[in-house]
């Protein structure tokens, strides 16, 4: 799928007899002439190989053809098993999630400096029939200039630098219904434009982007019956009367500064971000059923965010092996038109960490790579908080790589809260199939859930949610 193979029929050549020779060795030279002669009359005759029909014509098309044409098709389906250890009991709740997952790429040629992408996304759930994805996550067009490029349409971006946690990655929302600690990003419908910098030995390949979002897309929530679902029967989450943004307040608009900073410390990649536009996660109004359970109804309110991170290498010999992390963004939300009287608090959020690589644990060619990070926010106390993951809690990540044939991995997260003594423990164990095929690839994952009981936070939501997923996912 990712070339043509063109395969040519092997043409035979008659061999012309062997050279006579002198009893002493040396050639006959009337008789080596002749056989020059008769095997370059051949060779001239296969000539005719170079004007075989339709194969300089197939060449050219693949520089010079005009027109949109696919240059690259690649992807993954891939199915995967979550069950819980602790099940609910109650008919209409659902306590497994069988789900299917196809996505596809397609690298496209339009004219030389124009090009597209497109990734759709086909995402089904055997046993919730509520949870459907058919919206594609990216579609755009890329004009890349001397100097600069221009993107429009839907795309994703990662400005991620941490790994658990990354609080500077502001452009794009999530989708929580499969995985709230590691879930999708969607795509956001706007513009791009970069400019690529003249940049000097310090300060170097610096970049300027600025993006117009001016579409305005609500919030992907686990469905109202998932394990993970924000308001579980029989509370409601009223995604359909969500108040949301109007007019200019639908836009968002940020700017995205890069560039590698090198110094006699430590060379270093480093970002700053300005954005300002709706929040990615609303705050929730709540009120009563007759049935004395709860109503939840997402509102959308402005967000001005200011941050930037980095990640560096310290030129020290002593710390030479490790890789310096940092994201930090202030957060401050402001009053759009459909807002209630009463905002969010402001509040300063952070990711602090290294990585360090151990290689030749094991055997000869594995190697562990060590994360720890201090992760969190602080400033606000107000409800919409508790939906945020993380308060000041550390991350001790190991992510064991064989390097083996099969490409087999061990990753050990734990996620802890010293406050509430509230913690989250996951592995994930992966391999290929190579026997079955080499593209295929097996998973298995468990989570362990054990959440605040003093200071309910964001895993209180889910307090029997620990559980075990199986993967199965072939790549092509």
């Amino acid at each position: 799928m990712r070339g043509l193979l063109l395969t040519i029929g092997l043409v035979s050549l008659p061999l012309p007899p062997l050279l006579a020779q002198e009893p002493g060795g040396q050639q006959v030279v009337e008789e080596d002439e002749e056989m020059d002669d008769e095997l370059e009359e051949e060779m001239d005759d296969l000539e005719g190989l170079d004007d075989l029909e339709g194969l300089d014509d197939l060449a050219e098309s693949s520089e010079d053809e005009g027109g949109i044409r696919v240059t690259e098709l690649q992807g993954f389906l891939e199915t995967r098993g979550k069950f819980f250890y602790r099940d609910r009991n109650t008919p209409e709740l659902k306590d497994a999630q069988w789900i299917t997952e196809l996505q596809l790429e397609f690298d496209i040629a339009i004219q030389e400096s124009l090009t597209a992408y497109f990734r759709p996304r086909f995402l089904i759930d055997a046993l919730d029939e509520d949870l459907v994805r058919t919206d594609p996550l990216e579609l755009y067009a890329t004009y890349e200039g001397e100097a600069w490029d221009f993107r429009a349409g839907q795309f994703v971006e990662n400005w991620g630098i941490a790994d658990t946690f990354n609080p500077v990655d502001v452009l794009n929302r999530r989708d929580l219904a499969t995985d709230p600690l590691d879930a999708e990003r969607l795509g956001e419908l706007g513009a791009r434009v970069r400019f690529l910098l003249d940049g000097g030995e310090t300060l170097g390949e610096p970049t300027m982007s600025l993006y117009v979002l001016p579409v305005f897309q609500e919030s992907l929530f686990p469905t109202r019956r998932n394990r993970f679902s924000f308001a579980p029967p029989p509370n409601n989450l009223d995604e359909d009367g969500d108040v949301s943004p109007e007019g200019e307040d639908r836009v968002f608009l940020a700017t995205r500064a890069q560039a590698t900073l090198s110094t006699d410390l430590a060379n270093a990649d480093v970002q700053l971000v300005a954005a300002r536009g709706p929040d990615r996660f609303p705050l929730f109004g709540v009120t009563a059923l007759p049935n004395g359970a709860q109503n939840l109804t997402p509102i959308y309110y402005g967000m001005w965010t200011l941050g930037g991170g980095f990640r560096a290498v310290p030129n020290s010999e002593a710390f030479a092996d490790y890789t310096l992390k940092a994201e930090v963004v202030y957060k401050v939300p402001y009053r759009t038109s459909a807002m209630p009287a009463v905002l969010p608090d402001e509040y300063l959020q952070y990711a602090f960490g290294f990585d360090r690589i151990y290689p030749n644990v094991f055997t000869d060619q594995d190697q562990i790579t060590a994360t720890v990070e201090w992760v969190g926010e602080t400033g606000a106390s107000d409800f919409t908080s508790q939906f945020r993951p993380f308060n000041d809690d550390l991350v001790l990540r190991a992510f064991w790589e064989a390097n083996d044939f099969a490409r087999s991995s061990f990753e050990l997260r734990g996620i802890f809260d010293p406050n509430s003594l509230e913690y989250v423990l996951e592995g994930i164990y992966a391999t290929q199939l190579r026997s079955i095929h080499e593209d295929l690839k097996f998973q298995l994952g468990v989570q362990f859930f054990d959440p605040a009981r003093s200071e309910p936070g964001f895993f209180s939501f889910f307090p029997n949610n620990s559980n075990a997923e199986v993967t199965l996912r072939w790549d092509f």
